[in-house]
């Protein structure tokens, strides 16, 4: 039954795992983000097993078990005297849980599906941006470039690929000249791979593939230091971004910020430096 439930999900949810996340151990404490602000989980291993810890934000809590897999874990929890499929799965510095109740005859209620986001408790989430956007449900359309770079760290790693994907040629053109940001925004699409085409652009000229990202920086999840002053050199790097590309969309500005912002995009241009020199420094 459980694989039916998983089958059934993962194509209504079009996710696809890398085999290098999917080996993650869920082993630790999380703390939840955006919809799930004010929940935990925790989970121990012993063997095959997950012995889990969930707390609400009420200040409930359920202590629950669950099997692990090669993509993560799944169980069937009793919640309220209520059955519900609960799926855990690794994305990037945390996990997905995704819930399915399940009816008095078996069946999964498909339409009550919620997934939430989870962060490692000992890492470090930065404030969400102003010009935060929801992150896109399936492919195709266009996206402000400015609200994709301030947005798509929040966002799971399937709608990465999709806004990615959304942003306009000249745009993605700019992201890859800010590496330390490429590197970040390729981490969260190798993860999903569910816009083959688009990843192959976000590769091209890298000196990388998606195991050298996935390995590189799981490495600095695990170390915790290392993967903070990854995502602080993101956030710095992320606001040079942002002035460029609001420069570019505005050929009229001729301030002293965008002449600095311009000079700074050309020595990047003739920098050559890629995602593989940016994991190096990890």
């Amino acid at each position: 039954m459980l694989h039916r439930i998983f089958t059934v999900l993962a194509l209504s949810l079009g996710v696809m795992f890398a085999s290098l996340v999917a080996a993650q151990d869920l082993a630790g404490a999380y703390k939840g983000v955006a919809a799930a602000t004010g929940m935990r989980l925790q989970f121990a291993r012993a063997g095959d097993i997950y012995e889990g810890l969930f707390a609400d934000r009420t200040g409930g809590s359920q202590i629950f078990e669950a099997t692990a897999l090669e993509a993560g874990a799944e169980g069937v929890v009793d919640r309220q005297g209520r059955k519900v499929f609960m799926r855990f799965v690794p994305d990037g510095a945390g996990l997905q849980m995704v819930s399915i109740p399940i009816s008095e005859d078996g069946d999964m209620i498909i339409e009550n599906t919620q997934t939430l986001l989870f962060l490692r408790e000992d890492l470090e989430l930065p404030p969400l941006p102003t010009r935060y956007v929801d992150p896109p449900q399936q492919p195709g359309g266009t996206i402000d470039p400015e609200a994709f770079v301030e947005s798509y760290a929040f966002w799971p790693s399937v709608s990465v690929s999709y806004g990615f994907g959304m942003v306009r040629g000249r745009y993605r053109t700019l992201i890859r000249l800010h590496a330390t940001v490429q590197a970040d925004i390729l981490w969260k699409m190798c993860q999903s791979q569910a816009a083959p085409a688009e990843l192959a652009e976000a590769l091209r000229g890298q000196g990388v593939n998606c195991q050298d990202v996935l390995r590189k920086i799981g490495g600095a999840i695990q170390s915790g230091a290392a993967f903070n002053r990854f995502k602080a050199d993101v956030l710095a790097q992320k606001a040079q971004l942002t002035e460029a590309i609001r420069c570019s969309i505005d050929y009229r500005r001729n301030s002293p910020a965008c002449k600095l912002s311009g000079a700074r995009v050309a020595a990047a241009a003739v920098s050559l430096e890629t995602v593989a020199s940016v994991l190096r420094r990890y």
